[in-house]
């Protein structure tokens, strides 16, 4: 007759006495890409609680009033009418000889082709889940939920960086405009 401890090792399982003795490897892939999005969360949470919404904000002393004007529109008029401002601002002459000009429509017009682009993809991957029936209509609904919310905050951030902007403030969207930088657009 055989008992449960002559089963267990004929059928393959370990015995617990080897497998208390072996090391364990340490956190699985996903454990480690949760762990770092958590604390990227929280990082990110963190630097809102302290106002972080901008970084290295500067006032421009060369800044005149006209640019400070243009610059506010570059980010106010994406409101209403996206891209058109800093468009223009681009193609003017006079964008040449104002850097301060130049920096606010070009960080105004990356921050709305971000803008766009994310809601570009919550709307076609909407669309692509709408073909589960059930759970489809929960994100539909949820999404129908969250995007006003969602362009209300656009709103926001692109009245305070119109504001910023109008100060005379250079100051660096984190994340957006070290990409910039990067890229040699600013």
């Amino acid at each position: 007759m055989s008992t449960a401890q002559d089963f267990d090792n004929e059928g393959g399982a370990q015995p617990q006495g080897e497998a208390a003795s072996q090391p364990e490897s340490g956190p699985t892939p996903m454990g480690r890409m949760a762990e770092n999005a958590r604390e990227q969360a929280s990082a990110a949470a963190d630097a809102l609680r302290r106002g972080e919404f901008m970084h290295d904000a500067t006032v421009d002393a060369e800044a005149s009033q006209d640019d400070k004007l243009i610059a506010l529109l570059s980010y106010v008029t994406q409101i209403v009418i996206p891209l058109i401002m800093p468009v223009i601002v681009l193609l003017s002459e006079s964008s040449k000889k104002r850097p301060f000009q130049r920096y606010h429509a070009v960080q105004s017009l990356a921050l709305s082709l971000l803008f766009i682009a994310v809601a570009a993809a919550a709307t076609i991957g909407t669309g692509i889940i709408q073909v589960i029936p059930l759970i489809g209509q929960l994100v539909a609904l949820l999404m129908l939920c969250l995007m006003p919310i969602a362009w209300f905050m656009a709103v926001i951030a692109l009245l305070y960086y119109g504001y910023q902007a109008f100060q005379g403030k250079r100051f660096a969207i984190p994340g957006l405009t070290s990409m910039l930088r990067d890229q040699g657009w600013i």
